[in-house]
């Protein structure tokens, strides 16, 4: 008699429960139909058909368990792809704030260049009427200096000293000193004096000075009287200066004259 339960617990080892079960309980019913009606060489050849479907079965199971695999693999990459996703999403949101911080730093930025150029002009300004302010103190001291020094120097008699606008060569020009003297030793000659009063005089300022002079000798009947006023200039300044033929008068009183 044919044991169908040993051949139950010999398939369970290689296939699933079930499976087994049914090829068993097939192979018993097939096995007693058998005895009834088949040779021992077709019992045979039976036995090859089942362990052809056991393989079958077996070739099924381990091509399903492939598939399962590869799902899980794929499941797995797709847990994957979606984790790097959220990170990609978290970074871009991170970027977006950064933007965003970044853009309102900017803007601040903006709004403190425009108070700071605001009030770079304002001290612009404020400097500008400073310079006035100064520049005209400067000559004022000048007018006073100068008449001094010319009378207690010269013996001249000076007029009123100031700033004036001339037309020489067409194009109106500023001249910090302006005015007439006289000297009693020739009351007929008339002494234009015409100078530049400056803290601290420049080779640019001097240079610029000597054209101005050269106008007004061009322009101005009888004698130029060209000096500088100044409250100190550097040697090589002052050298050039009196060099030139321009009387230099310091802040303090003292004259120079050429050589």
């Amino acid at each position: 008699m044919l044991d169908t339960f040993r051949i139950y617990t010999e398939l369970r080892e290689s296939m699933e429960v079930l499976a087994a079960e049914k090829i068993a309980g097939v192979i018993g019913s097939v096995y007693e139909e058998l005895q009834q009606s088949v040779t021992k060489t077709e019992f045979n050849e039976l036995k090859v058909v089942v362990k052809d479907l056991v393989r079958v079965q077996q070739a099924s199971e381990k091509r399903l368990t492939g598939i399962e695999n590869v799902v899980a693999k794929l499941s797995e990459a797709q847990q994957a792809s979606e984790k790097r996703l959220t990170g990609i999403e978290n970074s871009v949101a991170e970027l977006s704030e950064a933007q965003k911080r970044t853009e309102q730093r900017v803007e601040n930025l903006a709004q403190a260049q425009e108070k700071t150029e605001k009030t770079v002009r304002q001290l612009a300004k404020q400097v500008g009427g400073l310079s006035d302010v100064v520049g005209g103190d400067l000559e004022d001291i000048a007018y006073i200096v100068l008449h001094e020094v010319l009378k207690r120097e010269l013996g001249w008699q000076v007029g009123v000293l100031e700033r004036v606008w001339q037309t020489w060569d067409k194009e109106p020009e500023e001249v910090d000193i302006f005015g007439q003297a006289t000297d009693p030793k020739e009351p007929n000659k008339t002494i234009w004096i015409v100078g530049e009063a400056k803290h601290n005089i420049s080779l640019k300022e001097v240079n610029k000075f000597l054209k101005q002079v050269k106008r007004a000798r061009q322009h101005l009947s009888g004698e130029i009287f060209p000096v500088v006023f100044c409250y100190r200039v550097r040697p090589e300044i002052q050298k050039m200066i009196l060099d030139a033929e321009i009387r230099l008068v310091f802040s303090y009183g003292k004259l120079l004259l050429p050589h």
